[in-house]
Formats: C-alpha cells, sequence, structure tokens
C-alpha cells in the first residue's frame, strides 16, 4: 500500500486539525498530519512549529520513546534564528520537565530548565516587537526552578 498525497491546497486546513489533535492531546495524529505536509511541502515553517510542539509533547509521556536528535534537526529547518532559539528552548524545557517525575533527576532537571533560560534570554532580544513568549516561557522556567527547590548537580568530589 502506498501513502495518498494530500493537495497542497489543502495545508492550512489539515494543519488546523493537527492543532486541533494537539489540543486534544493526540500528539501522534498531530505529527501524522505534518508528515502528510511534508510530503507536498517540505520546507513549510508552520507544519515544523506543529510536528516540534507535537514531538515534544510526547516528551513528558513515559511509554513513547522520542528522538532528541529528530527534534533538533527540525528545529535546524526553521528559517528565522529568533524562531530556532525559541522552540530549542521549549524543546530543552520539556524535556526537563519530564525529569521532573523522577526524583533522582531534578539536577538534570535544573540542568536542562536554565539551558532553556539562556535559549529564551537569546530569542528575548531577537523577538518580534510585542512578542513576550520568550519572556513568560522564560519566566515560567524560573517559577518551576524556585517551586520546586532545584538546584545544580552536585559534582562527585563534593558529596564526601
Amino acid at each position: 500500500m502506498k501513502y495518498h498525497l494530500i493537495d497542497k491546497e489543502s495545508i492550512d486546513t489539515v494543519l488546523d486539525k493537527a492543532r486541533q489533535y494537539r489540543s486534544l492531546l493526540e500528539p501522534d495524529l498531530a505529527i501524522s498530519i505534518c508528515i502528510d505536509v511534508f510530503a507536498v511541502d517540505p520546507d513549510n515553517q508552520q507544519a515544523l512549529v506543529v510536528y516540534i510542539l507535537a514531538l515534544t509533547d510526547q516528551l513528558s509521556l513515559s511509554n513513547v520513546k522520542i528522538s532528541h536528535k529528530k527534534i533538533t534537526e527540525t528545529i535546524d529547518r526553521l528559517d528565522s534564528e529568533f524562531h530556532r532559539h525559541y522552540y530549542m528552548g521549549i524543546f530543552l524545557e520539556r524535556k526537563a520537565r519530564g525529569l521532573l517525575k523522577h526524583s533522582m533527576s531534578h539536577s538534570f532537571a535544573y540542568k536542562g530548565l536554565m539551558e532553556a533560560i539562556g535559549k529564551y534570554e537569546i530569542a528575548e532580544k531577537m523577538a518580534p516587537k510585542h512578542c513576550s513568549d520568550p519572556i513568560l516561557r522564560y519566566n515560567s522556567c524560573l517559577r518551576t526552578i524556585e517551586k520546586e527547590g532545584l538546584q545544580p548537580r552536585k559534582e562527585f568530589d563534593e558529596l564526601f
């Protein structure tokens, strides 16, 4: 059997469906739709963003194996340097939040959130006028660090 191609004129409509599947917590269906878009428009920036978000939605699911390389390679395909930093921040943040579910991983979550904060700081400087998204994400990461009492990982030598 062979996959059917969507009509290129339907991309906006199918991406609306992908966004809806994300909001229904069905990222795998959103990913499938994005792959269909890539088949007819490989560099569609809106599809890349939905795809990145749907992939990172799955980072909090323990039963799903996600290729971090696939996420970073997709982020690299974004045309805008601002978006590359912003969505790398989202990836790092979501990966770190997934680690918070395991108490032994809290120091790694701290490191991931701090890396995300760094990306958001860069994105904030490049953000279009009136775009507060990097600021909101930065503040959310900082509040999570404070709320969870996260601290940097102690070096082995410091334990003794």
